[in-house]
């Protein structure tokens, strides 16, 4: 399977433990909800599209797209769905993270 594939799947399992983990952040049985537990198996299914990833890229580019992904949907979810405000720093830091994206991508290339 191709890099987009598992690059999605890691991410969207992320971001799905971490809707579940907020879920239950704000709910009066805490740590011990259903959708605690639920978030945190979510967390661990990422495992399996890392060992995948690491078959085809450095450990730095995986984070990269990794952790950009993650960021920007996380972002989106917070203002969207949990109608958390977004700030200039909030802006500025994922601009940053695409800009990751583009010089990690340009290293790929042998450039």
């Amino acid at each position: 399977m191709d890099t987009f594939f598992w690059l999605i799947l890691a991410t969207a399992m992320t971001v799905t433990g971490d809707y579940f983990i907020k879920l239950a952040s704000d709910h009066e049985d805490g740590m011990t909800s259903t959708m605690f537990l639920v978030g945190a198996v979510c967390y661990g299914l990422p495992a399996l599209a890392w060992f995948f990833l690491m078959q085809q890229h450095s450990l730095a580019m995986i984070g990269v797209l990794y952790s950009t992904a993650t960021l920007v949907l996380l972002a989106l979810l917070g203002i969207v769905v949990f109608k958390e405000a977004a700030s200039w720093r909030d802006a500025l830091g994922i601009g940053l993270a695409l800009a990751a994206v583009l010089v990690m991508h340009g290293g790929d290339r042998g450039a």
